[in-house]
């Protein structure tokens, strides 16, 4: 039965295409939108939004909370056929399609712990593949028709495989692009709160810096705007081209700060800009540049600024939301912005725009700007001139600050080796990296390391670097605050007690073994994912579980037979040479007797 499966599994192919703003003009297939259901058997929130910014791409799918365990069942979301299963240890794990051949579309479903349910020989598949050595990953397209299934019908099991926390990755599929699982109203989160805007973002219009103003609720969905001093702004004064962005973010049924579902632009009542998170190609989907202002947003909390104008595609000319030149002078216009979920709750601004040359806005004079640029001492470069960039504005770079006034503080047992320099903007945003060096008075040791704290999400953040002689050179598509710090402070070894006590629900529970999981930490330059692993004073295999950041020690329960007690010992190691202080966990083995491990292997 493999052998001839393995005929079937041709490369999979993605088309791309262009997208309208507009729902009404969007490339989905005529599915009633009653006839897709949800995918859980319970009523999940939803944890993480479509078009959300992950690192260096957008989340084009939904995440379901499953509440720390593996184990639920995933329904189909239509009646269709098992497409494709694929397997990765990063990225979607284990992961099925699942399409309907009469709308063409198809669900996917990430992050499982297994499949089965309905589909029993699908499970010894996965099984078979493993068994076959496809430990590393696979990507299998099944036979058409093969693996069938109706609506509401179990096809697997929730996991956390590629992800590090258990949850339901769900994506819709065409030959054209993918769907906001938002779009179809089962899915729905009886939503009844407008998304939140943190600030308005107002570039260009003749002012010599750009102005952030931010907005607090006075009613529900209503928002005024206030400057850094705290002062209501009911008017401002702008000339020709003025750029807008909001910023903000959506909470739905869960804790999380979710990206909206859409957003619109208003002067003087008429609707200038509009943009619906509903459907994405493919190829915008790589292209996050297009929506959101991407050196000033962050993934944790993802509260971004939106861009309320088209960015043109070729990069080549500038964006803008409105024009005022040409208009009279003086007249006055009601700027109105909002952000909208999928609920149709929406939530805006307004404000007074004034038609003339703005005053009062005196932007400080700082130390090299354009788009490669040198911070006074020499001693830190940063260039960005080989990159797409959007704005007509420059890249600053400002250094001798002192401690006491910075944002953060260096956390224990790292120590300054360096001067801090601040890299920031005005009116500008680059694509991708950009190119630095930073020099230092002697040759870093490899106790010696770069830092970054980003001003996004307001802690320090990983940093793309390499040693030199004479320095270190870097790679950075934020801004934030750069230093070399060296690292004296030991990695640590630490249970994981933010785990459910069982991860897995009984029905995937592999109940002849014992799973332990010891997380690894540390403050510097990283810990190793090698350790030092004694059971009882001997060496004993462990595995490094990435999306946990910790390891994990696999016993045999039948080991109760033997000993009443195991003593566990771990010892962790960083890339600067320290050495953590043994962790020490004390096993009682007595509460593994059971009749249910009557049946388990001997240990060897």
């Amino acid at each position: 039965m493999i052998r001839n499966l393995l005929l079937f599994f041709p490369v999979i192919l993605f088309l791309y295409s262009e997208i309208s703003l507009y729902p009404e003009a969007l490339p989905i297939p005529e599915i009633p939108k009653e006839d897709v259901g949800f995918p859980l058997p319970y009523y999940s929130p939803i944890t993480g939004t479509f078009a959300e910014i992950r690192n260096h791409n957008l989340h084009l799918g939904s995440d379901f909370k499953s509440y720390g365990l593996n184990g639920h069942s995933i329904l189909a979301t239509f009646d269709g056929y098992v497409d494709e299963i694929s397997y990765s240890k990063l990225g979607y794990g284990l992961s099925l399609n699942f399409y309907n051949p009469k709308y063409k579309i198809k669900s996917k479903y990430a992050h499982l712990h297994s499949f089965g349910g309905g589909l029993a020989d699908l499970e010894n598949l996965r099984r078979a593949l493993l068994l076959m050595g496809e430990k590393e990953g696979f990507q299998i397209k099944l036979p058409q028709g093969l693996f069938t299934s109706k609506k509401g019908n179990p096809l697997g099991k929730t996991g956390e495989s590629g992800s590090g926390i258990s949850h339901l990755h769900l994506e819709f599929r065409t030959d054209k692009g993918i769907i906001n699982p938002l779009f179809f109203p089962d899915l729905h989160q009886k939503d009844n709160t407008p998304p939140t805007i943190s600030s308005l973002f107002i570039e260009g219009g003749g002012l010599p810096k750009p102005l952030i103003l931010e907005a607090k609720e006075s009613e529900k969905g209503i928002y005024l705007l206030y400057d850094e001093t705290g002062n209501q702004i009911k008017q401002l004064s702008l000339s020709g081209k003025v750029k807008i962005r909001l910023s903000g973010y959506d909470i739905i049924r869960s804790r999380n700060k979710n990206n909206v579902y859409g957003m619109d632009l208003f002067l003087n009542g008429k609707e200038i800009f509009k943009r619906d998170f509903s459907y994405l190609s493919y190829e915008e989907g790589t292209k996050k540049h297009q929506f959101y202002d991407v050196n000033r947003s962050s993934l944790a909390p993802p509260v971004y600024f939106y861009h309320m104008y088209e960015q043109p595609k070729d990069w080549k000319e500038e964006g803008f939301s409105f024009d005022l030149k040409g208009e009279s002078q003086s007249q006055e216009y009601i700027l109105e912005a909002g952000l909208r979920d999928a609920s149709a709750n929406r939530s805006y601004i307004r404000i007074t725009i004034q038609n003339q040359t703005p005053n009062g806005y005196i932007v400080a004079s700082t130390v090299g700007f354009g788009k490669k640029v040198n911070s006074k001492d020499k001693n830190l470069s940063f260039d960005v001139s080989k990159n797409e960039s959007t704005g007509n504005g420059k890249i600053e770079i400002e250094d001798e600050k002192e401690i006491n006034e910075l944002p953060f503080s260096i956390p224990k047992g790292l120590v300054l080796k360096s001067k801090i320099y601040k890299i920031e903007s005005t009116n500008f945003t680059w694509k991708g990296d950009g190119q630095g060096e930073l020099l230092t008075a002697v040759p870093p040791t490899n106790k010696d390391s770069l830092f970054f704290w980003d001003l996004s999400i307001k802690k320090f953040s990983s940093l793309s670097q390499k040693r030199k002689a004479n320095g270190f050179s870097f790679s950075l598509s934020k801004l934030g605050y750069i230093m070399v710090l060296e690292d004296m402070s030991p990695p640590s070894v630490s249970p994981m007690t933010s785990l459910a006590r069982h991860i897995e629900l009984p029905e995937v529970r592999l109940h002849c073994f014992e799973e332990k999981y010891y997380a690894l930490n540390d403050v510097g330059t990283g810990f190793r994912t090698t350790v030092e692993l004694l059971l009882d004073g001997q060496t004993y295999p462990y595995e490094y579980d990435p999306d946990r950041k910790a390891i994990k020690v696999t016993l045999p329960k039948s080991l109760y037979k033997e000993k009443p007690y195991l003593l566990l010992e771990v010892r962790a190691f960083d890339f600067a040479g320290n050495i953590s202080s043994p962790y020490t966990d004390l096993i009682v083995t007595s509460g593994w007797k059971k009749d249910v491990y009557a049946s388990c292997p001997e240990s060897e």
